[in-house]
């Protein structure tokens, strides 16, 4: 993750700081191999990226790609047609297909139905 966005980052900060590898193993507290090891791309833990990025006077922050509930609603959504195409499968099975009509009712209350749970069994 951090090699393809975070580095290249850190890469610059470092260029436009003009700062040695040196100073930022001094000054994070890490050992100069490890500074040097992590700004080649090897894996580091999370702690060293963060003292390096600390030094270079930059944040590592978690960005959401979408909304909690955005993501919340995409899962019932998911959820209600998991349920919707178990039905229809069982029915095709028993040549009793639902019309689209059918389909999109038993969609929706799928839907109602899920929103209802607990959260944290939407999840499950």
């Amino acid at each position: 993750m951090f090699k393809s966005s975070i580095l290249p980052e850190l890469k610059k900060q470092k260029e436009a700081l003009s700062i040695p590898y040196e100073a930022i193993a001094s000054r994070s507290g890490l050992g100069i191999a490890t500074v040097k090891r992590a700004f080649s791309g090897h894996d580091i833990s999370l702690d060293t990226l963060d003292k390096i990025a600390i030094t270079l006077g930059c944040e590592i922050a978690i960005k959401p790609k979408q909304s909690a509930k955005a993501l919340y609603q995409a899962q019932i959504e998911k959820k209600a047609h998991e349920i919707v195409n178990r039905v229809i499968q069982t029915s095709a099975l028993e040549n009793q297909s639902p019309s689209d009509e059918a389909k999109k009712k038993m969609l929706s209350e799928a839907k109602a139905m899920i929103a209802k749970m607990p959260k944290s069994k939407v999840w499950a």
